[in-house]
């Protein structure tokens, strides 16, 4: 079973609106696409579809699936037409459709048995399709914020890689990602702990200063955060592939 506070996440997304200032999601969702193949791709959780657009806009076939009706609705509001089917990651079995590669972003710490949901989604990947996983890192950072966002936990490498070599993943890529973030949301979840704010990278009109502080940050993501890997982070980055010889649907 899968658990998620969609009311605070819809409140978050409607912060970020159009995403403009998000430096943080505009470089994560470029380092994402760069690591999709083919030309079909399921978006599971995919909240306000920015990531559907810019891959629909990359000329791929997208398809979102997402549990909350109101983020589907933000979502054909921020980008027009979409194809996005409202369920639960769990939906998915069954599914007659297969894809080149699923990406599925801050999703897989909400859902209890994630073993078996990353067996889910390699059914209905095509042989030698991907799969790329973003979720949150370090069991040591859990915190209040993680537990209002319906966390059940954050993903060391080991543990994440035992699981996807568990479910018969061949993994080609294991990374950290967001490096400056660490300690500030360590010091927030673990010292004095408090949520933390995003209201740098909200759609709300900023000053000249928060400006340039907008602009230093997205070329630090762009040009280092993206570019390397600094052993580690806020988030944990895999990039798995199914075997071409793989035809099972479990």
């Amino acid at each position: 079973m899968s658990r998620r506070s969609d009311n605070v996440l819809l409140e978050h997304y409607r912060r970020l609106g159009n995403q403009a200032n998000d430096f943080r999601n505009r470089n994560l969702r470029g380092l994402v696409a760069s690591m999709v193949t083919g030309t079909s791709v399921l978006d599971i959780g995919c909240g306000s579809g920015h990531l559907l657009r810019l891959l629909q806009d990359q000329g791929k076939e997208v398809v979102g699936l997402d549990p909350s009706g109101e983020l589907v609705d933000l979502a054909q509001t921020l980008h027009g037409p979409l194809r996005i089917e409202h369920g639960s990651p769990e939906d998915i079995d069954g599914w007659p459709h297969r894809f080149d590669t699923i990406t599925i972003i801050d999703v897989l710490e909400h859902i209890q048995d994630d073993v078996q949901q990353l067996r889910r989604m390699k059914a209905l990947l095509k042989p030698r399709g991907r799969l790329v996983i973003v979720a949150p890192a370090f069991q040591v950072l859990y915190g209040p914020r993680d537990a209002e966002q319906g966390h059940f936990r954050r993903y060391g490498r080991g543990d994440l890689v035992g699981k996807l070599h568990l479910t018969g993943y061949r993994i080609t890529r294991v990374r950290y990602w967001n490096a400056m973030g660490f300690l500030p949301y360590f010091i927030a979840s673990r010292v004095l702990p408090r949520l933390l704010r995003v209201d740098l990278r909200s759609a709300n009109e900023k000053g000249a200063l928060k400006r340039v502080m907008i602009r230093v940050l997205d070329a630090w993501y762009r040009y280092f955060e993206n570019r390397v890997n600094c052993g580690f982070g806020l988030s944990l980055i895999a990039v798995a592939d199914k075997a071409a010889c793989d035809t099972s649907d479990a």
